[in-house]
């Protein structure tokens, strides 16, 4: 018994050395890998906008001018670069697209104090709309980017002709966060977290069976994709600022007008909900309890795919958002019926 029990110990105490020892070297990793000026290596096709101190980096692809420009807000992870064959897609019919990197993603700031609440980011898309001199967009917000759409769809509608979200993680259905929660505290404290990101989003080890979770479809995660959602990564301050942005997203309650149903259900935009039969991340019943907040948006269910449709089944996903930016309007909520 004696012998099992130093066996034990002695197995604790290795296991516990490998992990101090992958935890360390995924901080030397982070300091030696995060070195990429923002400035300098940000894509020559985009451009930054300075939005109450904070800059945003946005990229224009051409359409045709008669045509309103699609404003493209990304989830969790992902930025301007991660939208693969749907901008093409979108540009053969016509449509001038903005692709946005909402901060801390891509290549916007990556400071830790920037403001990180949907009021904040949905005024960082106004400013990217005005910095491209467009009165108005087609909004489309996916997973984590449907609430800053939704904000700016809410606080300024008048400036978009109809809002798109896809997969949205709005968080209407969640408890609260609670900010005195252990993992809360120890997100609060930047030196833990740094680490903790290091360790575990930041780390490229983790990318791809991270992304995976996300779909249904796991061969959409080609190398070559996993490759454009870790380009960005090798940013300076890049993790510092994804662990701010963490603590934000988990632990501090959002309190803008998208997470309250009573300014949904007015609003005055027309809204579609583009959903993923298969996602495991915002479930298809999120989309349903939605489109019963605001029962005039339209619900289209994508079959077999999860929580990023537009990379698990890119054609079908291009044509369904081409058939909904066609389509005649629903009624919105402020319209008169009669």
């Amino acid at each position: 018994m004696r012998r099992l029990l130093r066996w034990m110990v002695r197995g604790l105490v290795v296991l516990l050395a490998l992990v101090g020892v992958y935890v360390m070297a995924s901080v030397f990793y982070t300091s030696v890998h995060e070195r990429r000026d923002v400035a300098q290596s940000a894509p020559p096709d985009g451009r930054f906008v300075t939005v109450d101190g904070v800059r945003v980096f946005a990229r224009m692809h051409p359409g045709r001018a008669d045509r309103l420009p699609v404003l493209l807000v990304h989830g969790t992870a992902a930025w301007s670069g991660t939208w693969f064959e749907l901008i093409p897609a979108l540009q053969r019919d016509g449509y001038p697209v903005i692709a946005v990197d909402l901060p801390p993603f891509g290549y916007s700031d990556k400071g830790t104090r920037v403001d990180f609440s949907r009021e904040a980011q949905a005024a960082r898309l106004r400013g990217v709309l005005d910095a491209f001199r467009f009165e108005r967009a087609m909004v489309v917000g996916h997973s984590f980017g449907g609430g800053p759409a939704l904000e700016f769809a809410l606080r300024a509608p008048e400036r978009v002709e109809r809002l798109v979200l896809v997969d949205a993680a709005l968080g209407l259905t969640a408890p609260p966060p609670d900010p005195s929660s252990a993992a809360c505290r120890m997100l609060a404290m930047p030196r833990v977290r740094n680490v903790v990101m290091a360790s575990t989003a930041a780390n490229p080890l983790w990318s791809g069976t991270l992304l995976r979770s996300f779909v249904a479809r796991k061969e959409a995660v080609t190398p070559q994709r996993l490759v454009a959602y870790r380009e960005p990564a090798s940013l300076h301050g890049a993790s510092a600022a994804l662990g701010a942005w963490a603590h934000h997203f988990a632990c501090v309650p959002e309190t803008g007008f998208s997470m309250d149903p009573a300014r949904i259900r007015a609003i005055g935009v027309p809204m579609y909900l583009l959903w993923g039969a298969a996602d495991t991340i915002t479930p298809l019943d999120q989309a349903m309890h939605l489109q019963a907040v605001a029962p005039t948006s339209r619900l289209d269910v994508l079959p077999g795919v999860g929580h990023i449709p537009h990379i698990e089944d890119p054609g079908a996903f291009a044509r369904t958002l081409l058939d909904t930016l066609a389509s005649p309007a629903p009624l919105a909520a402020t319209d008169d019926p009669q």
